[in-house]
């Protein structure tokens, strides 16, 4: 069974139309929205602290994302 998040998450408005199942958005969906903002937007919310999440350098693989708060990395 996915791990589900139970609040609002403003990063996955977009995901309203099609991803969340009866108000719920699972783990999977939530990190992957996180790390597709950081990229198409130069940065996105850390899902742990909610510091600034940027895009990894180019170059980096796998390219990803890292937050300047507590240093989590999405990939």
């Amino acid at each position: 069974m996915p791990a589900l998040l139970d609040r609002p998450i403003p990063v996955l408005a977009e995901l309203a139309a099609g991803a969340v199942r009866g108000g719920r958005v699972t783990l999977e969906e939530r990190l992957n929205a996180v790390l597709h903002e950081a990229r198409t937007n130069s940065g996105s919310e850390c899902p742990l602290c909610r510091a600034r999440m940027a895009p990894t350098p180019a170059g980096v693989v796998p390219a990803g994302a890292e937050c300047a708060g507590c240093g989590s990395r999405l990939s």
